[in-house]
């Protein structure tokens, strides 16, 4: 009901109404009836007769033609309301005076000029008066420029006019009342005649006899044309005979609230909260969305009236969005808390369960060699093996086993001195001196325990010394080690880090993910970032953090870079052979902009791989091209010559503008995560990513955004024109193949919407 309530009062159910009733029309097209006919003053017209206004005996030629065709009725939607010369009026009168068909002038009125209150009313004049009726021809276009509806009446000259419609149709009403306007009638079905063929007797009058006729301007030249729905820009004479026909049709259309729909509605809510099974109730919900929308498509096609619905619309929305909600955090808690393979409970499970008022003691026992045992298991088998371990531990373990990583699964302990926490550990190794059976294999268990106690400590904080000490005790061959505070000697480990960088090259320890880039406009993954990845044997995965930042420091960058270029170009040769026209960036350091050994290199890799060098991007960050802004541009030059494409990363976070960035040779610039991640709440951040949008594209580059983690991000990225989109939403790094396949069966399906 609030959804509802906020739709009519911030005017969103007019507007939106409005675009419905346009589909509706569309669904409902229908000709007109022909009972109404109109006589154009087109271009045809004005090229016969060689002056405007005309003389107004032309007026009566065709006021005398019309009678001897015999029609019904002339109405004209032409200015009459000031004198020509004496004769002309009078031998226009006299021709009035001899119709034998009623004949109707225009009358209306209008404003006295722009930033006027005033109003001018405008009648025939009176020679013109004393034959004919008078009906106001008034158009009225609403806020948003289109005329959708029509007026039965006008006052003019204090006294009331019905409308030229009004009068045709035969319709009462009071003035300045008005109704919608019918645009499912087609209005190229509604008969015309040239006047300049009714004038010159080339025209068949046959068919006028006991028809209305309407004399108006449909030539472009005069200017008395209006947008309406539908349709685009119509000339008014048209409009004044769709709103004849919406009247013949039936009178004045009904129009009704919203009452109606929201009752439907609120009946659908209510079997949507309601008991039964979830495929009933779901069914019924759908089904009442579906009569509110019906609703008045049925009264405008059978009873000449039509409903407000978007309040009920609004009302439904708001109501799935709900349940979808709920269902939504069911899933997600389940998921959040529980480990997808082996349907264990996992680590978040385990930190809510932590009382940070009271001692706390967490073991964790972590798999060694886990990743060599996981490449031989499928995920079923994987998930089996864990649900297995579970089980055997629970023989001697009261609580609930966790699984809280890759390859590490954890508990708690609780009232154990430090003997009985000793046989409880012991006890654990015991029990994995048995293989696990997964099916007809055997699997052997090497596990190494951890254990972290404390008092007021949080329980992430808990798991990760728990997981430390498992770690020791693996690199120390013990089955299991205590976690005391400090005995970590945190970044030691880092000392002899850069000696191993070699050999981890070697091995295929350090790797190259790539992460996708997806073109927001045809929805396809049309490229990827290369990130280089290490895999230590003993610490595991070593963040990029850690070892690029001491590699720039110890002057192994260069290594590092050309390393990622060659896995990268590797990728682009193969993907040559393939067909598949992916396109890769990789990152270049600062420091390497003005060092010519490395940019000669890279020149070399990139010829004698013979690849197309606009598939590779480097990318530099803002903050390298403004710190030595001379070398920068001439190295990027150097590479642009090359044809290699070229990327500003992390623009935002230094102190340059897109008019400084114009001397750069770049190809695209990259947004920083930072604003990007704020869209959704921060109306500065969209602004700032609008304009430099907008003036990145009239620079000729092209805009990457970071850090998309959701579907709204992304969408408003596609409304305020980016080109790529990248972060975790797209695609989070992976291997090289697994992109390949990814990337090949993206470019296997049709193009798909971004969203």
């Amino acid at each position: 009901m609030a959804a509802a309530f906020v739709s009519i009062s911030s005017g969103f159910a007019l507007t939106a109404e409005q675009e419905l009733r346009t589909v509706r029309d569309t669904v409902r097209a229908q000709p007109a009836s022909g009972d109404i006919v109109i006589v154009e003053i087109d271009a045809q017209s004005l090229a016969a007769i060689d002056r405007w206004p005309w003389p107004r005996r032309v007026h009566g030629e065709l006021v005398d033609r019309l009678n001897a065709a015999n029609v019904d009725m002339i109405a004209f939607d032409v200015d009459f309301s000031s004198p020509s010369t004496a004769d002309q009026d009078r031998a226009f009168a006299d021709a009035l005076r001899r119709s034998e068909a009623l004949v109707l002038l225009p009358a209306f009125r209008q404003a006295a000029g722009a930033g006027r209150s005033t109003v001018i009313d405008s009648e025939p004049i009176p020679i013109l008066r004393e034959s004919a009726f008078l009906a106001a021809v008034n158009i009225q276009a609403d806020q948003s420029g289109f005329v959708r509806r029509a007026l039965l009446g006008v006052n003019t000259n204090g006294l009331p006019r019905p409308s030229l419609s009004a009068m045709l149709s035969g319709t009462q009403g009071a003035s300045d009342t008005d109704f919608p306007v019918d645009y499912a009638i087609d209005p190229d079905t509604i008969p015309r005649v040239s006047y300049a063929d009714i004038l010159v007797g080339s025209a068949d009058t046959a068919d006028l006899a006991g028809k209305t006729v309407m004399i108006g301007a449909t030539a472009i030249e005069m200017g008395d044309r209006y947008a309406v729905p539908r349709h685009g820009v119509l000339p008014g004479v048209v409009i004044q005979a769709l709103a004849a026909e919406t009247l013949l049709a039936g009178g004045v259309p009904s129009e009704y609230g919203p009452a109606a729909a929201l009752l439907i509605a609120l009946v659908g809510v209510l079997m949507l909260i309601g008991r039964g099974t979830r495929w009933v109730r779901a069914t019924t919900f759908a089904f009442s969305g579906a009569a509110v929308l019906a609703l008045p498509l049925i009264l405008e096609s059978q009873y000449q009236a039509t409903a407000m619905v978007i309040p009920a619309l609004a009302m439904l929305i708001a109501a799935a969005a709900a349940a979808g909600g709920v269902l939504a955090l069911r899933k997600y808690r389940k998921a959040a808390l529980e480990d997808n393979q082996s349907g264990l409970q996992n680590d978040a499970a385990l930190v809510r369960e932590v009382r940070s008022d009271a001692d706390t003691t967490i073991i964790v026992g972590r798999i060694q060699n886990f990743a060599e045992t996981a490449a031989l298991l499928s995920p079923d088998e994987i998930g089996e093996f864990f649900a297995q371990l579970a089980h055997r531990l629970s023989v001697n373990t009261d609580g609930t086993i966790y699984r809280i990583d890759e390859s590490m699964i954890g508990w708690q302990c609780e009232n154990m001195d430090d003997q009985e926490l000793a046989d409880h550990l012991d006890a654990v190794a015991t029990l994995m001196r048995t293989p696990l059976v997964l099916g007809k294999q055997r699997v052997d268990v090497d596990l190494f325990l951890g254990v972290a106690a404390g008092r007021g400590k949080d329980g992430r904080s808990l798991i990760a010394c728990a997981a430390a000490a498992a770690e020791r005790a693996t690199n120390a061959g013990h089955r299991w080690q205590r976690y005391v505070e400090g005995d970590d000697e945190a970044g030691k480990w880092q000392l002899g880090l850069l000696g191993e960088l070699d050999e981890a090259m070697t091995n295929g320890d350090l790797w190259v993910a790539l992460q996708p880039k997806l073109d927001i406009a045809s929805g396809r993954v049309t490229g990827a970032e290369a990130l280089v990845r290490w895999q230590h044997p003993l610490r595991g995965a070593i963040s990029p953090d850690n070892f690029i930042p001491l590699a720039e420091k110890r002057g192994r960058i260069a290594d590092l870079t050309l390393f990622t270029l060659d896995k990268t170009l590797e990728a682009l040769m193969r993907w040559e052979e393939q067909g598949l026209d992916t396109g890769l960036s990789f990152n270049v350091s600062a420091k390497l902009l003005d060092n010519g050994e490395f940019m000669e290199e890279l020149i070399r890799s990139v010829g004698r791989s013979r690849i197309d060098p606009s598939r590779l991007t480097v990318e530099v960050t803002e903050s390298a091209a403004l710190d030595d802004a001379e070398s920068a541009i001439a190295a990027m030059h150097m590479l642009r010559k090359w044809g290699i494409r070229l990327s500003v990363d992390d623009y935002g976070t230094g102190q340059s503008t897109l008019s400084y960035l114009k001397r750069l040779p770049a190809d695209e610039i990259k947004i920083d995560k930072s604003f990007v991640q704020g869209l959704e709440d921060n109306a500065s951040d969209r602004i700032l990513i609008r304009s430099t949008i907008e003036l990145a594209h009239e620079l000729g580059l092209k805009v990457v955004a970071e850090g998309i983690e959701n579907t709204e991000v992304l969408e408003i990225l596609k409304e305020l024109g980016c080109d790529i989109a990248q972060g975790f939403y797209i695609g989070r790094p992976m291997a090289i193949d697994e992109f390949e396949a990814m990337s090949s069966a993206d470019h296997d399906k049709p193009a798909r919407r971004a969203a």
